[in-house]
């Protein structure tokens, strides 16, 4: 059985190459050019050698191919290779085409950055900017490169307080827009000039004043912007002035730093002045008699005395709440609960009406 299946799959194969050898005869060694060159008579000859010379011809065919694309397809020369590490990283908001008007100036921050500006922006900004900035330059000529001695965060805000633009999308620290706006006049500019309300610089500033009220007031000081620092002022009524160093009170200088004191002591005064005018009497009668008004007159200076040891500018309202309206619930009295929920209302009507700016 095995046997028969042998020569049968032995006679099928021999059909299939026969089949094969008609439709691809073997050409004579005659017909192929250059066989009996490489040291072959005959076909069979060629076959039976495991490894076959190749042909001139075939070398001069791989060889002109070879040529053809390296000519499409040139080697990169080594310096091109060596400079194709070297990027170049540019404004998000500076670059070519960021602007209608086509740049003519280009500036390079500390680490790198190029920033391409319109030298018409800058000598508008003040009239000692542009020759400020174009300092820097080595060479002295406008086209080139100016390298600024400033890291790109900084730069940053300083071209967008210059172009009146907001830089809130780069978010920026209170830090790297403090700097920055005490750098202004090392390019020329007065910070007052170009710090107003109603432009994006301000409004950025005055968004970190809740959290950093002291440096955004004391920079603002320093530079004689009042609105700025009036603002801020609003933000230090629970500032302990004990804290405050030398440094911080040299640089906000004496104007601001009375004008904060006196803001402190003016509101301690007030919220002291309000808080010790007790509640009213009403008219006596046998339920409530003035010797029982008194002791109400005695509860509100518990109270009093109580805030009194902490009093501060920036007493909340809800505070002065808390510790008066509990004396209400102690009174048999309607008429003199009344008396006293009058005075509350009076009190802290009053202490909201209280300046709270320099």
């Amino acid at each position: 059985m095995q046997t028969s299946q042998w020569a049968s799959e032995f006679y099928t194969q021999h059909e299939q190459s026969q089949a094969a050898a008609s439709l691809y005869p073997t050409p004579p060694s005659e017909t192929i050019p250059g066989l009996e060159s490489s040291g072959f008579n005959t076909m069979l000859g060629l076959t039976e050698t495991p490894t076959p010379l190749v042909s001139p011809a075939h070398v001069f065919v791989q060889s002109e191919l070879a040529n053809s694309t390296e000519s499409l397809f040139p080697s990169v020369p080594q310096e091109l290779e060596e400079s194709t590490d070297q990027f170049m990283t540019v404004s998000t908001s500076f670059h070519p085409g960021a602007h209608p008007v086509e740049s003519d100036l280009v500036l390079s921050s500390a680490d790198g950055v190029l920033f391409y500006v319109h030298a018409s922006t800058i000598d508008k900004a003040s009239p000692t900017a542009l020759s400020s900035f174009l300092s820097f330059s080595t060479s002295g000529i406008k086209e080139d490169i100016i390298p600024i001695p400033e890291l790109a965060p900084i730069l940053n805000i300083i071209l967008h307080t210059i172009y009146q633009s907001s830089c809130a999308q780069n978010s920026p620290s209170s830090n790297e827009l403090i700097e920055a706006i005490d750098k202004l006049p090392r390019f020329g500019i007065t910070p007052g000039t170009l710090v107003r309300p109603n432009t994006p610089i301000y409004q950025l500033l005055l968004s970190h004043a809740p959290i950093r009220a002291i440096d955004v007031f004391t920079m603002a000081a320093h530079h004689n912007l009042r609105e700025l620092a009036e603002a801020a002022s609003s933000h230090l009524l629970a500032y302990s002035m004990d804290n405050l160093s030398d440094e911080m009170a040299a640089k906000m200088g004496s104007y601001y730093l009375k004008r904060l004191f006196l803001l402190h002591m003016t509101r301690v005064e007030e919220a002291k002045k309000l808080l010790s005018q007790p509640p009213g009497f009403h008219p006596a009668n046998k339920k409530c008699t003035f010797e029982d008004q008194r002791k109400v007159t005695r509860a509100w200076a518990l109270g009093t005395t109580y805030l009194a040891w902490d009093v501060r500018p920036g007493l909340s309202l809800s505070r002065i709440q808390n510790v008066f309206e509990p004396l209400v619930s102690t009174m048999e009295c309607t008429a003199c609960q009344d008396m006293v929920k009058k005075r509350i209302r009076e009190v802290v009507t009053g202490w909201a009406a209280v300046k709270c700016t320099i």
